[in-house]
């Protein structure tokens, strides 16, 4: 672009903030969409930072005194089963350690599965949306650059106190990029709208997903606590603290010998 139409635009757009310019008007419909995918833009963008901090906290590793990392649950599970193992076999405390932290140690290997489920599915869902939407932003940018240069030729020609050839031509292919791209721009935001479907279904998949998870967890621990190694006691009473302390004064204050 040369020196003259660049200024040329500026001049457009800084009449248009005064006011002393007028500005080539879109359509309700056309305006409605450039509010849609404003909208949609902010959505998808939360809903992506949201996710990947989901994710990232479900796939955390810590390091343990072996140096490995794992999952906290992972963690948890180990410390469980190792210190289990240090009782002898038939202990009811050790065994039951074990069971806990094997199960735990389970849990983490589904976690690990539905959060690689999450990360390909719905996460990657939301970074195509915002690809689209990107790419949606940047034909938005180059309309309003040719609607600049449109405007700014329209005026130009309007003020001109004589006709000119080369005005007119200029004109007329300004006016052909400007509808070009206006074309492009409703074209895209188009697509945006019918890529829904695809993010219902991505969204199905990561629902599943999720049931599945907590599902297959709850699976484990209803597993673990059928087989519970510990004999099922009943629970024992518990003394209030006050019972306590008024038994005791009772069982010394009949030792002490009676007052002369």
């Amino acid at each position: 672009m040369n020196i003259n139409k660049r200024l040329d635009r500026v001049k457009q757009w800084a009449g248009e903030k005064i006011g002393a310019e007028s500005k080539t008007s879109v359509s309700d419909e056309f305006r409605s969409l450039e509010t849609e995918m404003q909208l949609r833009h902010d959505g998808m963008d939360k809903m992506h930072k949201s996710t990947t901090a989901y994710i990232k906290s479900l796939s955390k590793r810590n390091e343990g005194d072996d140096r490995e990392k794992v999952l906290p649950v992972a963690r948890l599970g180990q410390t469980f089963a190792n210190h289990g193992d240090d009782f002898e076999p038939d202990s009811e405390f050790g065994n039951c350690l074990i069971a806990m932290g094997r199960t735990n140690e389970r849990i983490a290997r589904v976690q690990e599965t539905y959060t690689a489920h999450a990360t390909t599915g719905w996460l990657e869902s939301l970074e195509r949306s915002l690809v689209q939407m990107k790419e949606y932003q940047a034909a938005r940018k180059k309309l309003e650059g040719r609607r600049l240069a449109y405007d700014a030729s329209l005026s130009k020609m309007q003020k001109a106190k004589k006709e000119d050839f080369r005005s007119e031509e200029e004109l007329r292919s300004q006016k052909a990029k400007y509808e070009e791209s206006s074309e492009d721009v409703f074209r895209r935001m188009q697509d945006i709208k019918e890529a829904e479907e695809d993010s219902v279904a991505d969204l199905g998949a990561f629902l599943d997903a999720e049931l599945e998870y907590y599902d297959r967890c709850r699976d484990e621990l209803l597993r673990l606590k059928r087989d519970w190694p510990a004999a099922q006691k009943p629970t024992r009473a518990n003394r209030s603290r006050s019972n306590t302390a008024h038994s005791y004064k009772e069982r010394y204050a009949a030792h002490d010998d009676p007052i002369p």
